[in-house]
C-alpha cells in the first residue's frame, strides 16, 4: 500500500507545486530585505575611437576591467552581471598622442531603474591607457634568390623581380611602423631552369636590415605575388672574315682577337636561336690595310641576348708579311666606259697617284703602263659638262691577285662631257672600251 502511494505520480505533482510555492514565498518574503553584491571583471567599453582615428590616433594599451559593488533586492540582484551591467569612457575630446586617465561611468541593464540599485562603490572610476599616434605608410618590396639553378642556367638580378602589388601598404602606431625600412621576398627551390612565379610570404625588415618579428601593425598584404627570370646561357664564338688584297690574302698576315668569344643569357628560345654560331664582326679589304694596325669593332647581338661577359668590344691585331713592298705610280693615260653615242669624254683630271703593294720582285717590274684607269660614264646625264665620276683600276702584272695588288677601293677623276665625236683620239685613250 506505501509503496503504490510512493510510485503515484499525482503524487510527485503535489510536491512539485508545494515546493514551488514555498520557494515563491521565501523570495517575496526576502525581497524587502536588501543585499549587496561584488561584480569583478566588468569590461570598460571605449566611445569615440572613430574620431580618434580620424584625428590618426589609436589606443594602443589594453583597457583594464573593472569592480563595482551594488545593493539591491535579491529579484534585481540576479539581474546584475559583469555582462549586463555596462561600463564606458569617451575618448572623443583626445587630440594628442599621450597617456590618458579618464573617468568612466556605469548604466544599469534595460529593465533596472536606478531607483532599485544603490552603487556602494565603482559607479565611477578612473581608467589610464595610452594613446599613440596612427600612422599608414607604403614601403618598398625587395626580393632576395636563395634557391639554386640547373646546369647552363643562370637566376637574375635583384633588381628584376617584378612585385604585384609593387608597394605595400603598413598601418599601425607611429613609433612601431616607422621602424620598417621595406618587406623582402625571399625565393628558394633547387636546379630552376623555368621563370619563377607565385604568392610568396615576406619579412619585414627594419633600418638595420634585419627582420622585424612580432611586430604589432597591419599590413594591406598577406602575400605577394612574385615573377623572377631565370636565364639559359651559350658560348657565342666570335671572328672577323678577310678580303683579299693589296697584294695579300688571309695566309700572309697574322691576326688575333682580344676575345675569341663571349657569353650570353636570354629565354631558351632566344639562345636556341644562336646556339652553336659564330659572330662574324667585320669582313677586312686587306688593300685598306697599309701597316701593321689594331682595329676596333663592336660586338652585335640582338636586343633579348644579355651579354654577360660585359665585353662590348673586340680589337684585331694584324700583322703585315715583312717582305711586301709599296709603290706608288703616277697614271696620266685615262679610258671611259659608258660614253653615250654621239657624244665625247675627256679627262680634265691629268695624274692619279695609284698605290701598288707585294713582293719587291713584282712590284719593281711594275710602270705606269702597267695599270689601266678607266673612268665609268654610266650615270652621267646627257649634258654637256664637267663630272667627278667613279674609276676602276685594272693592273697588268705577271703576278696573281694575292701577289701583287691596288691599295683602296675608291678612285674618282673629273671629266668632261661633250657633243660630238674627235676627229682624233690621243694616244693611251680608248673611247671605245666597253
Amino acid at each position: 500500500m506505501g509503496k503504490k502511494i510512493l510510485d503515484s505520480k499525482i503524487l510527485y505533482i503535489l510536491l512539485s507545486i508545494i515546493l514551488s510555492i514555498a520557494l515563491w514565498f521565501y523570495v517575496t518574503t526576502l525581497d524587502g530585505n536588501e543585499e549587496t553584491k561584488t561584480i569583478s571583471n566588468i569590461p570598460i567599453t571605449v566611445t569615440g575611437e572613430d574620431i580618434l582615428a580620424e584625428r590618426n590616433l589609436m589606443i594602443t594599451s589594453t583597457i583594464p576591467t573593472a569592480t563595482v559593488k551594488v545593493k539591491a533586492k535579491p529579484s534585481v540582484l540576479w539581474k546584475l552581471t559583469d555582462s549586463t551591467i555596462r561600463l564606458s569612457v569617451n575618448v572623443s575630446q583626445i587630440t594628442e598622442a599621450s597617456e590618458y586617465t579618464l573617468a568612466y561611468t556605469a548604466a544599469l541593464p534595460t529593465g533596472v531603474s536606478q531607483n532599485d540599485v544603490q552603487f556602494v562603490s565603482g559607479q565611477s572610476g578612473n581608467v589610464t591607457f595610452t594613446v599613440s599616434r596612427f600612422v599608414s605608410r607604403e614601403v618598398e618590396i625587395r626580393g632576395k634568390f636563395i634557391g639554386t639553378v640547373a646546369e647552363g642556367y643562370l637566376a637574375g638580378d635583384e633588381d628584376e623581380f617584378i612585385f604585384a602589388p609593387k608597394k605595400i601598404t603598413i598601418n599601425g602606431q607611429a613609433n612601431l611602423v616607422n621602424q620598417v625600412d621595406h618587406v623582402l621576398v625571399s625565393v628558394g627551390g633547387e636546379n630552376y631552369s623555368e621563370n619563377i612565379s607565385g604568392n610568396y610570404p615576406y619579412q619585414l625588415i627594419g633600418v638595420s636590415g634585419e627582420p622585424l618579428t612580432n611586430l604589432d601593425v597591419e599590413c594591406s598584404e598577406e602575400t605577394i605575388y612574385v615573377t623572377y627570370p631565370i636565364y639559359a646561357t651559350a658560348t657565342i664564338m666570335l671572328d672577323v672574315q678577310f678580303v683579299t688584297g693589296g697584294g695579300i690574302d688571309e695566309e700572309d698576315i697574322r691576326y688575333t682577337l682580344s676575345s675569341d668569344h663571349i657569353t650570353v643569357a636570354g629565354t631558351k628560345e632566344a639562345i636556341a636561336a644562336v646556339a652553336g654560331q659564330n659572330i662574324t664582326l667585320a669582313s677586312i679589304n686587306l688593300g685598306d690595310i697599309e701597316e701593321d694596325t689594331v682595329l676596333t669593332f663592336a660586338i652585335p647581338l640582338a636586343d633579348e641576348l644579355i651579354n654577360l661577359s660585359g665585353r662590348t668590344e673586340v680589337d684585331v691585331t694584324i700583322d703585315l708579311p715583312t717582305d711586301l713592298i709599296t709603290r706608288t705610280l703616277l697614271i696620266t693615260e685615262f679610258g671611259f666606259l659608258g660614253v653615250p653615242d654621239g657624244w665625247t669624254a675627256g679627262a680634265i683630271t691629268q695624274v692619279l697617284p695609284v698605290e701598288v703593294r707585294g713582293r719587291a720582285s713584282l712590284v719593281n717590274l711594275l710602270t705606269p703602263e702597267s695599270v689601266r684607269v678607266v673612268a665609268d660614264l654610266k650615270d652621267v646625264p646627257q649634258v654637256a659638262g664637267q663630272y667627278t665620276v667613279p674609276a676602276k683600276i685594272f693592273l697588268n702584272s705577271t703576278g696573281s691577285a694575292n701577289d701583287i695588288g691596288i691599295m683602296g677601293t675608291e678612285f674618282k677623276i673629273t671629266v668632261t662631257l661633250s657633243e660630238g665625236t674627235p676627229e682624233v683620239l690621243p694616244e693611251g685613250v680608248d673611247a671605245g672600251l666597253e
